[in-house]
């Protein structure tokens, strides 16, 4: 009997952990973007994208922005100037305050966040 209680308990950890520690994998449904010019530089890894610039995913959307430099190391997006900027679902909202980044909109695609 106590056996049976020692591999009951057993099982019910190793159930327990793995629910408990599970990533879960969200996936983009629907991704549009679009610009005049891109340049991809391969030491930074970051790419420009320069020209009326749009976007729409299922957390913002935007259109006409003059620049987005995306920053595939983690996964950021820095929007300058865009128009009709959305926000359709975010984890978290921050805002900086400083006047000279007014302009500016940061995009974190990971951790599904914007920074004004």
């Amino acid at each position: 009997m106590k056996r049976f209680f020692t591999i009951s308990g057993v099982f019910m950890l190793l159930l327990v952990s793995q629910t408990t520690f599970a990533q879960e994998k969200r996936i983009m449904k629907s991704f549009t973007f679009k610009s005049d010019k891109s340049k991809k530089n391969s030491e930074d890894k970051t790419t420009i994208y320069e020209g009326n610039v749009m976007m729409k995913n299922d957390n913002i959307s935007f259109e006409n922005a003059e620049k987005v430099i995306y920053n595939a190391e983690y996964g950021t997006y820095t929007i300058y100037s865009p128009k009709n900027f959305k926000i359709i679902a975010a984890k978290s909202v921050h805002k900086t305050g400083k006047k000279e980044d007014s302009h500016v909109i940061i995009y974190n695609m990971r951790e599904e966040s914007v920074t004004f």
